[in-house]
This record gives C-alpha cells, sequence and structure tokens, in this order.
C-alpha cells in the first residue's frame, strides 16, 4: 500500500493568531497517525491545548510498538488512554497558569495500524472518506444540534433556526474543564481512497459538492489542499483553515 500526505495549517483572513494545529507523521512500521486539532476561539489558550495535544500524541505514537496491540479492542483502549493522559497534563497546566482553566480543543485522529484505520472525535473538526466519486462524513460533529437528534430523533426540529449559530455550541472538548465525550472506531482498509481531515474553518464554508469537486481534479494533493483552502477563503471563512489530505493507494 502507497500513502501519499499533503497538509497546511493558516490562521485565515480574520483572526489574530493561529489556534489550529496538525501532525502527520510515519513510524519504521508503516504506521500512520494523523492529527487536526482546532483550539477553542473565544477561550483563553486555545492554541496551547491544541498544540499540547498534537506533541503527546506524537510522544505516544514513537514510543508505542503497535504490533503488540492484537485486538481492536487494545487498540480502542490505547487511544482512550492517551486522551485522557492529555487532559490530565491540560488539568495539571491550567492549575499552575489559571488563565488556562478553559482552555480546549477539539480532536480528529487517524491511525493506521495492523492493516486497519483507526478514527477518534472529539468536538466539531471531521474526518472524510472519498472513495469511488463517493464522499462521506465519517465523523458526527459534537454540538448541540446533534445532541438534540440523538436524544430526540422522532421527534421535529421546530426550535432550531438552522440560520442560527448556537445550535453549534461544542457538547464536547478535550481541556481541563471542558465536558469529555470520544468517539472511537475503525475501518478496514480498501484502496484507493482519500480520507480529509479538516478543521471547522474549512468544512463549515464549504459544500460537499465543492470538496468533491476538488477531489475529483487532477493534479497533486499539494494542489488540492490548496484549492480546498482557497475554497474556504473564497466563501469567506472567518476562522483558522487547516487540511490535511491523505491518499491510500
Amino acid at each position: 500500500m502507497k500513502i501519499s500526505v499533503s497538509y497546511k495549517s493558516e490562521v485565515g483572513n480574520f483572526r489574530k493568531n493561529n489556534q489550529d494545529a496538525v501532525l502527520f507523521i510515519e513510524n519504521k512500521a508503516g504506521n500512520i497517525l494523523a492529527v487536526v486539532c482546532d483550539g477553542l476561539g473565544g477561550h483563553s489558550c486555545g492554541e496551547v491545548a491544541s498544540d499540547m495535544t498534537v506533541k503527546m500524541l506524537k510522544s505516544f505514537f514513537e514510543t508505542t510498538n503497535f504490533s503488540k496491540l492484537k485486538t481492536d479492542g487494545q487498540v480502542y483502549a490505547w487511544l482512550g488512554d492517551k486522551i485522557n493522559l492529555i487532559q490530565t497534563a491540560m488539568f495539571e497546566y491550567s492549575s499552575k497558569n489559571p488563565a488556562a482553566s478553559d482552555m480546549g480543543t477539539t480532536l480528529v485522529l487517524l491511525l493506521i495500524a495492523n492493516n486497519k484505520t483507526y478514527f477518534v472525535n472529539i468536538g466539531d473538526s471531521r474526518i472524510y472518506h472519498f472513495a469511488q466519486n463517493d464522499l462521506q462524513q465519517l465523523t458526527v460533529d459534537h454540538n448541540i444540534l446533534n445532541s438534540y437528534l440523538q436524544k430526540n430523533h422522532s421527534q421535529p426540529m421546530k426550535e432550531f433556526d438552522l440560520n442560527q449559530t448556537y445550535w453549534k455550541v461544542l457538547t464536547s472538548a478535550l481541556g481541563p474543564t471542558k465536558p469529555l465525550k470520544t468517539d472511537i472506531f475503525h475501518l478496514p482498509i480498501t484502496t484507493p481512497a482519500f480520507f480529509l481531515l479538516t478543521s471547522d474553518g474549512v468544512h463549515d464554508f464549504l459544500d460537499q459538492s465543492e470538496i468533491i469537486d476538488i477531489l475529483q481534479k487532477k493534479g497533486s494533493l499539494k494542489m488540492k489542499v490548496k484549492l480546498l483552502i482557497k475554497k474556504a477563503y473564497d466563501n469567506v471563512s472567518t476562522d483558522n483553515v487547516t487540511v490535511l489530505l491523505l491518499l491510500l493507494e
């Protein structure tokens, strides 16, 4: 299996600093770790939370022999344990730095190990799968709207005005004091296929048809990443923008 990647993270046109963080790393065994984090805007030290998360995950990944994790349950337990360790580290950091007590970050993670692809989702960054001209959003945003839908799937949504933004308020994030819900799941590896990881400064400003159109174009992954970011800017993205595009062949 051949794996190609391109990624880019930018401050965008409206923010003063970039609170997103991105990571791609491959070890000698051919295991892959890809991560996108979006530090919570409007909260102090969002960039600290996202940076701490990717640095700790990189360290954990580099010191793990995934061939010893024989079952899906063991991989799930490894992922869940690392998330808990990061949350504990954030709590310890905030106890020494009170300004960071409200910090938090989203997290989407892709791990390729043992001939499977494992995923983690916390918050509202996203992972998409694109194959045979079909784009699927693999993750479910942790927000008020989806929380309502999961609890009241048979009830009408009369109280939700989707032209407003309050329904996008997060119900889960990784931080010292944030409510934490961690989705962990896996898929068998199929090729050829794209995996697209994005922060909401990208996917909130792109229709699925626009994403499909760009991924279908001939050209390099680097070109496709640039086009996705450019389209987000064209559609007046007001946030930091981060894209990681992975191709499995």
